[in-house]
């Protein structure tokens, strides 16, 4: 059993006009002076004047001696046989004025109005007998007069419309972020748009640290090339200007061309141990040689001179 005011065809296809029955107010189509009032599948909601059984009224015209009933109320729908659309179509309402013995009867055809988002409002479209008419013909657009197509459609159509939906929000949201990064951040450039950065991994290689041992050599003993460099760089002289390092201040040139404490000690003892007498002695005997031997003795003393001469030096300080 189909549901009141809906309309069901061999293919699937489904119509609903439920929606359009109105608690709150009447439809109206205004012709000149004459208002025709109408509702869809419930009675009327304005106040009658003169009508026997006013809840079972769907439509009627208002006159002085009394309201003219348009056709009772019903809740089925028909197929228009010309435009395969739906069709509400009321009867028995008042007797017609030039034929008491026929009904008054009004058909209204749905046309279905996607742009129509409000409920739409009946359009007189012809009446008869032009005199005195007692049958009226109404076209209505609203987008409840679309069908509902079969199952098949219904599932693309809903996947349309779901991918219309995102895209417009997808839309929104992207507008929305660029204009709040350039106006109010005042971002620019590629900035200024809200992308979305896919963080990349990071590979680190491995590094092979040498071991060193204080002096600027690492574990093979070869020198730092770093700090060779750096050196060669500050003198700009190459191997003559060559500085010893921070840690070289204190065991530096001076500690390497120094004696050790040993060695001194050791040159001490030769100098003492030699008697001065000796070499006073030594001396004598050479200035005579000199002077005996003349030119032989110079010579010799002149040898043994350089035997003594750190000793005489010593004397002499």
């Amino acid at each position: 059993m189909s549901s009141p005011c809906t309309l069901t065809l061999d293919d699937g296809t489904h119509y609903d006009l439920s929606p359009l029955g109105s608690a709150q107010s009447d439809y109206i189509a205004q012709v000149g002076e004459t208002s025709y009032n109408l509702n869809i599948c419930r009675g009327v909601v304005g106040e009658l004047h003169a009508v026997e059984d006013p809840d079972t009224v769907g439509g009627y015209v208002r006159k002085d001696q009394g309201d003219f009933v348009l056709g009772r109320v019903h809740t089925n729908l028909t197929l228009s046989p010309m435009t395969n659309e739906p069709m509400y179509v009321i009867t028995d309402g008042s007797p017609c004025p030039l034929n008491p013995d026929a009904r008054a009867s009004t058909a209204i055809r749905f046309i279905c109005s996607p742009s129509d988002f409000n409920a739409g409002k009946p359009l007189l479209v012809a009446t008869l007998p032009p005199q005195d008419p007692c049958h009226f013909y109404f076209e209505w657009r609203s987008h409840v007069a679309c069908p509902t197509n079969p199952k098949s459609s219904l599932e693309s159509g809903h996947y349309i419309a779901f991918g219309a939906i995102l895209a417009i929000a997808i839309l929104t949201w992207f507008g929305g972020h660029t204009l709040y990064n350039r106006f109010y951040l005042g971002r620019r450039g590629s900035a200024q748009f809200p992308l979305f950065h896919i963080p990349r991994p990071k590979i680190s290689l491995p590094t092979f640290k040498s071991r060193s041992n204080g002096n600027g050599q690492g574990s093979s003993g070869g020198p730092k090339w770093g700090s060779w460099r750096r050196r060669s760089q500050r003198s700009g002289n190459g191997y003559t200007s060559i500085r010893a390092d921070e840690n070289d201040e204190e065991e530096g040139f001076a500690g390497r061309f120094s004696l050790d404490d040993d060695e001194l000690d050791a040159d001490a003892e030769d100098l003492t141990g030699v008697n001065e007498t000796n070499a006073w002695s030594n001396q004598a005997a050479t200035n005579g040689s000199a002077g005996v031997n003349g030119e032989a003795g110079a010579g010799a003393g002149a040898g043994k001179g350089k035997n003594v001469g750190v000793h005489q030096g010593l004397v002499d300080i």
